[in-house]
């Protein structure tokens, strides 16, 4: 028998109520065949439980503030930049910028997964959520479906603990991974974040092992508060 969602006015519940919707989806379905879209419509779906919310109270692919980034100067573009982040709400009751990550296995069981990406895309996904909350007075939060492919990696940097910890982002660490030849940090969002000599402080505020049918290995929900200071 399935857990069943309930209306609830906490972040407890809301994650509560956000994992037993991931747990139903992957008692239908293996991870596998699931994309990032089906996790980020789960949480839409858990916010309106929780917090008895209208759709049109969500938003998804959200225009950043306008700090957030600094526009890169390309001559030949016809249109001014604006990069999005994944999902907004605003109200009375939450206030939350949100960016969503899904980190597993590829279709050949057998095979690594290119763990530096996906650490990667997870920083800066953070640095995105993170400006955003610090512009717009939210909330910024990183979450991500993991499974055992990436959990317990570590950079060979060494500039972050294992995948996953809490994190402190710093302007050191940004300048080393924006020289590597691949897997870079998104200039535009850097250079927003650089002039403020501040750090971004990623805590683990939700980690729980998700069972449903379809899970073979290990599979994490795992969510961070991003906040600079």
């Amino acid at each position: 028998m399935e857990n069943i969602v309930v209306k609830s006015n906490t972040m407890k519940g809301l994650f509560e109520n956000y994992k037993t919707l991931l747990e139903q989806r992957l008692n239908h379905k293996p991870l596998l065949h699931i994309g990032e879209d089906s996790i980020r419509y789960d949480f839409f779906a858990a916010l309106m439980t929780t917090y008895d919310l209208k759709p049109y109270q969500i938003e998804l692919e959200v225009p950043l503030h306008k700090d957030c980034f600094v526009a890169n100067q390309n001559i030949n573009s016809t249109r001014k930049e604006k990069p999005m982040i994944d999902l907004v709400v605003k109200n009375e009751q939450i206030n939350l910028s949100v960016e969503f990550g899904l980190f597993r296995q590829n279709s050949n069981e057998t095979s690594t997964i290119n763990k530096t990406s996906r650490t990667v895309k997870m920083v800066n996904d953070m640095l995105r959520s993170s400006l955003e909350a610090k512009y717009n007075e939210s909330k910024g939060l990183f979450i991500c479906v993991a499974d055992n492919k990436i959990i317990g990696h570590k950079l060979r940097s060494g500039h972050l603990g294992v995948f996953p910890s809490d994190y402190i982002i710093d302007n050191e660490y940004l300048l080393f991974q924006s020289n590597q030849k691949t897997n870079n940090i998104d200039s535009r969002f850097l250079n927003s974040f650089k002039p403020l000599n501040q750090k971004i402080h990623a805590k683990i505020i939700y980690n729980e092992q998700l069972n449903a049918r379809n899970i073979i290995n290990e599979t994490r929900v795992i969510i961070w508060e991003n906040e600079i200071r």
